[in-house]
């Protein structure tokens, strides 16, 4: 599920416009530098943590607005504690956090910059055990904590430019659309690179918090039993190639898991990687 506030996407504005825009957006001089805890790298942003909040409850009021909020309250309860349990252990806590259940069947949970957190009603029904939802609730979190939809607006923004820079030029439309599928590729990658990172920050979380870590890779074995029945095949059979996910196949998270509790994965973990 997206929802996307992003001024820069408008492809109906000029394009001088446009160029003008992103420019401004990506000015230097508005950069700051922090080491981040989650990720354990030096970071550069654009994005201020007051920006960043601002725009995450925009969104949440989007949200809020387009869905329904389940008025199950034992239910909206149950998760706002383990919300907060493992909010109070993550590696950005000087945000406050909010979790809510929206009316959906579909087993899902998404995350907004600046704190917001919403599973869906079908997921909580799912979860066999408080941990297995808390393992749900702890990836949503470390998408937060590392602060990754704000680097993949920063980093569209930067890839926008490159692209908005070569139709300014006046390269020739070919080029130009190949340039936008490069970019669309980057944009899968990084994704698929931040679900990883976010499932091993979880168990971190989940650990520190005193939930079953464990829990991490039954809810994923669960889903992979859920996904196989209702698996949607392209013609012939053909399903999806992992370049055009935006999420990894579970085998691979379930590996990337196994490694962050075990420090090793199964042998059949490794044959059934896709690299």
């Amino acid at each position: 599920m997206r929802f996307s506030a992003n001024p820069a996407c408008n492809c109906n504005a000029p394009l001088a416009l446009r160029i003008t825009l992103l420019a401004a957006l990506t000015a230097p001089g508005c950069v700051s530098t922090s080491y981040g805890l989650a990720t354990q790298r030096q970071e550069y942003s654009i994005t201020s943590t007051e920006k960043e909040v601002e725009v995450g409850r925009k969104l949440a009021r989007q949200v809020e607005a387009e869905l329904t909020l389940i008025a199950d309250e034992p239910m909206q309860a149950r998760v706002r504690g383990i919300g907060d349990r493992l909010a109070a252990v993550c590696d950005r806590k000087e945000l406050i956090y909010s979790f809510a259940v929206v009316e959906d069947k579909e087993v899902n949970a998404f995350s907004l910059p600046g704190g917001y957190v919403f599973v869906n009603s079908g997921l909580v029904k799912k979860a066999e055990r408080d941990d297995e939802l808390a393992s749900v609730l702890a990836h949503e979190i470390a998408h937060i904590a590392a602060r990754h939809s704000v680097k993949r607006f920063e980093t569209n923004l930067g890839l926008q430019l490159i692209q908005l820079a070569s139709l300014a030029a006046g390269r020739e439309a070919k080029a130009a659309r190949g340039v936008g599928v490069a970019i669309q590729a980057a944009q899968l990658a990084y994704a698929r690179q931040d679900e990883l990172e976010a499932d091993r920050l979880a168990v971190r979380y989940l650990k520190a918090a005193g939930f079953d870590p464990a829990a991490a890779l039954t809810f994923l074995e669960h889903l992979q039993e859920w996904e196989h029945d209702r698996l949607r095949y392209l013609p012939r059979g053909v399903v999806r190639p992992q370049y055009g996910m935006t999420h990894p196949f579970v085998p691979e998270r379930i590996r990337a898991i196994k490694e962050e509790l075990f420090g090793v994965a199964d042998y059949t973990d490794y044959l059934n990687a896709p690299d």
